[in-house]
């Protein structure tokens, strides 16, 4: 499914691209004139608005599935991860509300919950430096991942405010 999403989206992406250029008088001029949204806005009011409304609960518990994956040992695709984050914030225009709002609050709260439940696990099993090893492992492991998203939260968030400097 979210491969599927994130096709759509490059292709969404490249439609608006392609016709902001071919009306780029229009923005240019008119829009200007008039004070309305250019094109490229439009564009992504249109998919938020249609698609990503619609899809974003399913968007949110696929990345959060693979994420749980993740902690659990199996491999994520990063590039998929990626280009979803790309859509919660350029869906955004410029801001980190739609990222913040639909996913990364979601985030947080798996997280917590999840080694809120893996302590209990650990305090129950192990010894006082069997769980220590274990705590300071997967707050490495945590950390790794946290700089990962973030990482790329930001760049993206960068991307799009400069794009819609670019086309504003």
């Amino acid at each position: 499914m979210l491969h599927e999403l994130t096709t759509r989206w490059e292709n969404h992406k490249l439609m608006v691209r392609l016709l902001s250029r071919i009306f780029k008088y229009l923005d240019r001029y008119y829009v200007s004139r008039y004070n309305l949204d250019f094109l490229n806005d439009v564009g992504l009011m249109c998919f938020r608005d249609i698609v990503y409304e619609e899809m974003k609960p399913t968007m949110k518990n696929a990345v959060l599935s693979l994420v749980l994956k993740e902690r659990e040992g199996e491999q994520m695709d990063r590039q998929l991860v990626k280009t979803v984050l790309e859509i919660f914030v350029e869906i955004g225009l410029g801001n980190m509300s739609s990222y913040q709002d639909d996913f990364e609050k979601y985030l947080l709260e798996e997280t917590s919950l999840y080694y809120k439940n893996k302590a209990s696990e650990w305090i129950e099993e192990d010894s006082c430096p069997t769980y220590m090893i274990k705590a300071e492992k997967c707050l490495e492991l945590e950390k790794d991942r946290v700089n990962q998203v973030q990482q790329i939260a930001t760049e993206l968030a960068g991307a799009s405010s400069a794009a819609g400097e670019a086309s504003g």
